[in-house]
């Protein structure tokens, strides 16, 4: 993520702090391909694309978010939205004390063992809500693995292996 998309990302913040506003105007222009295209297009003059977005109904209740994406059409910056919307989004989630972990498993835990999960999570991150962002992978052979706050916990079979295998090439060394 690139440092303007930040910039970009807080001043639209300090303007609408409605995540949900913004997340669904994000998601509805880069759902809508012509649109989105349209928008991205720099042979299309900003006014062109300024009339566009007024007409859009997903501004007619935001006016100042409408004013933070006419100025990004103004200033050519529409193809940095995917990277606003994600900084956007965390400096949202940062608010709130809430993680994303992402979570990687063979097979998707149930309820009760995810609840444990974020309540550990919470716990040992100082955090008030984790979110599990969950992918299964077969390749780990059984067990998870954890990225949150920049920190990965791997207690799958696949890295206790790679651990074991690291530990014997060590004591051949020796």
């Amino acid at each position: 993520m690139s440092e303007l998309a930040r910039r970009y990302a807080a001043a639209c913040y300090d303007l609408v702090p409605d995540a949900e506003c913004f997340a669904d105007a994000a998601q509805f222009i880069g759902g809508c391909t012509p649109l989105r295209e349209t928008l991205e297009d720099p042979t299309i003059d900003w006014r062109a694309k300024e009339r566009v977005l007024i007409r859009l109904p997903l501004f007619s209740d935001a006016p100042r978010l409408l004013d933070f994406y006419r100025l990004l059409a103004k200033k050519g910056r529409m193809k940095l939205l995917p990277e606003i919307a994600e900084a956007f989004q965390t400096l949202d989630l940062e608010r709130h004390n809430t993680a994303v972990c992402e979570m990687r498993c063979v097979r998707i835990p149930d309820e009760a063992r995810q609840e444990k999960m974020r309540a550990a999570l919470c716990k040992l991150h100082h955090r008030d809500q984790i979110f599990l962002k969950i992918t299964t992978d077969p390749d780990l052979l059984g067990g998870f693995l954890l990225k949150i706050d920049g920190v990965t916990y791997d207690h799958s079979v696949r890295g206790q292996l790679r651990s074991l295998a690291r530990q014997l090439q060590e004591r051949r060394m020796i």
